[in-house]
């Protein structure tokens, strides 16, 4: 039998003809005991589907081209009762199977939907208790109802969204949902909801992002087959909002031909679903939310100081990804991301200066806002500002297809140029469109989802690891040999590594190898200086002249110019700025960070600090007294952010600001700077 981790580990070896042992191992995070035991797992199970087994020859795994195939194409033809169902899944899996009930049930059905004994069921019951409390509903059992939910409907139906969600992130996730559903011998609704879903989505011209219209119709498929449906609380605010989008009159529909018999209240629900799983929203269906984009994007320019290259387009797509989002955050409808703690993990100072510039958001909402929400925002960002730092080249043309939407999509191309600066990518977001597009207008596909062609295919993740990316650029290496720019591999490098010297962490060892060998944007993840390195005895210091704000923009910048980090243009564009759009640099409590874009003159990354003694009146403006000044030169769009997101973090705690306008030299501004680094 199959458990999760070994089918993962099938579905892994199936991307490749053949493969080391070292590589899987890195790619899955396996030891070699782990990977000895989820291989013979997947033989045995293998062997006992009459399927051809997986080789091992000197350290080489070598996969069947058939197995191949049938993984690829999902006809591996795998069942219930041929896999176990982790721990934490099976918890997500009773909530539905309960959810859905026909009948009051007991302890001894999850014995029988699980295969499992009833210590066992019991452990899992006790689980999903615990998850519901977090989910504001219980999970009880009495002698008359068995085991039931309770709580309000809408917060029954959002921890069900979350475990649809959830377990279709898992390997074999849509076949544990079925499982639910094949229990109360209604497997046949999904696919009757799939059918009318899929031919109004069509008929009325609506795209919706693939992977969310999955986790939609398997939804709506459960509230379809769950008999004990309470009545949905939507206040007449709520619904009037709801009705004022065009989208209103599909919900409508959509519900009276999945629900025929429902209330009213369902036409509300499936238009909130379908607001959340839009993949192209236009402008007039919901101007406010247009301006809305415009206010976060000011906030982002505010926050990092990066000149945003092309709003337009950075408005146009934020658009469609605040749209869902502002419903999902409404309604508070879950969003599952798998990929939220990597992000803030792997971009930190991105993702707090995303958080802090979505605060007009929070402030529509009146909710907070979820880290989840956050790193797909910060995603969405972070592939903005990335896809300004490449050039292309008409060599190559490549094809990404990411059926995750449009942040996760903006992100991937932005990942993509960085490995293969020569290729020029186009963004799809579906299968359909593909399909409609002649292989002779591209050479090459990288894609998040399944698909044929006769030019190579190449199956990505959204956020690549080093280790995907070194994978994935040895892969199309072999396709393209062109773009080959080095003559030896990361795992030559090792073996002459550790023939010579102790490893310690070979997977971090192997990382950054990827990186030095590979990653054309070297400063990306490195060579992002902290504040104390910037901001340091030569370019700190104070005066007691009088100055006017011109005078004191020259002055504070003249470390800058002196150590050749930046030309005197750049002062003058400092200057030209605030003369032209405003008092922007002053970000209060009497501090201003003059700033200009990088090609007007900046040499080197740089800040410098000036301490004026006098206030000075910034535009001869009596509500701007600046009493420090603090002059910013970014070379690009991320180098600086580690240094400014722990200047903003000092500039905010009061009695650090306290303390730097009350010190007296530079050694004392630096030892309040190293404190609040480490606060």
């Amino acid at each position: 039998m199959f458990d999760q981790r070994s089918y993962k580990l099938l579905e892994e070896l199936t991307k490749h003809e053949k493969i080391t042992k070292q590589e899987i191992m890195m790619q899955l995070n396996l030891s070699e005991r782990q990977l000895q035991y989820d291989l013979e797992k997947v033989n045995f199970a293998l062997a006992n589907n009459d399927l051809p087994e997986i080789k091992i020859s000197n350290q080489l795994l070598f996969i069947d081209k058939t197995l191949r195939s049938l993984v690829k194409t999902n006809y591996l033809d795998m069942n219930a009762n041929q896999f176990i169902i982790s721990e934490q899944d099976r918890a997500y899996l009773i909530y539905l199977y309960t959810f859905i009930r026909k009948e009051p049930v007991s302890n001894y059905h999850f014995q029988l939907l699980l295969g499992v004994s009833k210590n066992t069921a019991l452990t899992d019951v006790k689980r999903l208790k615990e998850i519901c409390d977090k989910w504001k509903v219980k999970f009880l059992y009495t002698r008359l109802d068995g085991y039931h939910i309770t709580g309000t409907e809408m917060d029954k139906r959002r921890l069900a969204i979350f475990s649809v969600n959830h377990l279709l992130s898992q390997p074999l996730g849509e076949e544990i949902i079925i499982l639910a559903l094949k229990s109360w011998g209604k497997a046949e609704i999904l696919v009757e909801t799939q059918q009318i879903m899929n031919q109004y989505l069509e008929i009325n011209e609506i795209s919706l992002v693939k992977s969310r219209k999955t986790e939609m119709i398997i939804h709506l498929a459960l509230l379809r087959v769950r008999a004990r449906k309470e009545k949905l609380s939507f206040t007449n605010l709520e619904k009037q909002m709801l009705e004022r989008q065009s989208i209103f009159k599909h919900g409508e529909e959509l519900s009276r031909r999945l629900f025929p018999e429902g209330g009213e209240d369902e036409s509300y629900f499936v238009t909130i679903q379908l607001l959340v799983t839009l993949e192209i929203v236009t402008s007039q269906a919901s101007p406010e939310l247009e301006k809305l984009a415009e206010q976060i994007i000011e906030e982002f320019e505010k926050n990092t100081l990066l000149p945003i290259e092309d709003k337009a387009f950075l408005k146009r797509s934020l658009y469609n990804h605040l749209v869902p989002a502002f419903f999902r955050i409404i309604f508070e409808i879950p969003l599952f991301n798998q990929l939220s703690e990597r992000i803030k993990r792997e971009y930190p100072d991105l993702f707090q200066f995303v958080k802090r510039s979505l605060s007009p958001l929070a402030l529509w909402t009146g909710k907070e806002i979820s880290e989840t929400e956050i790193g797909f925002f910060t995603m969405h960002f972070g592939g903005y500002l990335d896809s300004g730092n490449n050039l292309h080249s008409e060599k190559l043309t490549g094809l990404i297809i990411c059926s995750n939407g449009l942040s996760s999509s903006i992100m991937l191309e932005a990942q993509l140029k960085e490995l293969f600066p020569t290729i020029r990518f186009s963004r799809i977001h579906n299968r359909d469109r593909f399909e409609d597009i002649p292989a002779a207008n591209y050479d090459v596909v990288f894609s998040t989802i399944k698909v044929e062609s006769v030019k190579p295919v190449f199956i990505v993740k959204t956020l690549l690891s080093q280790v995907d990316k070194y994978y994935l650029i040895r892969d199309v290496l072999q396709k393209f040999p062109r773009l080959d720019r080095q003559i030896f591999t990361v795992e030559q490098l090792m073996e002459v590594i550790k023939r010579h010297t102790e490893v310690k962490d070979e997977n971090q060892l192997y990382s950054e190898l990827v990186n030095l060998l590979y990653i054309q944007n070297k400063s990306k993840g490195m060579n992002k200086p902290m504040l104390s390195e910037l901001l340091t005895k030569d370019t700190i210091h104070f005066t007691d002249e009088k100055l006017d704000w011109k005078d004191a923009i020259i002055e504070a910048s003249q470390p800058l110019v002196e150590s050749n980090k930046v030309q005197r243009k750049y002062v003058d564009s400092m200057i030209r700025n605030v003369e032209e759009v405003g008092a922007y640099i002053h970000i209060g409590k009497g501090i201003a960070i003059p700033h200009a874009r990088p090609e007007n003159g900046v040499n080197q990354l740089g800040m410098s600090f000036l301490r004026t003694k006098t206030p000075v009146l910034l535009l001869d403006q009596a509500d701007h007294k600046i009493d420090i000044f603090i002059c910013l030169a970014a070379i690009d769009s991320e180098a600086h952010l580690k240094a400014l997101a722990q200047l903003t973090k000092i500039l905010g705690d009061n009695e650090l600001l306290e303390a730097i306008k009350a010190a007296e030299t530079a050694e004392q501004v630096i030892e309040i700077i190293k404190m609040g680094e480490n606060k």
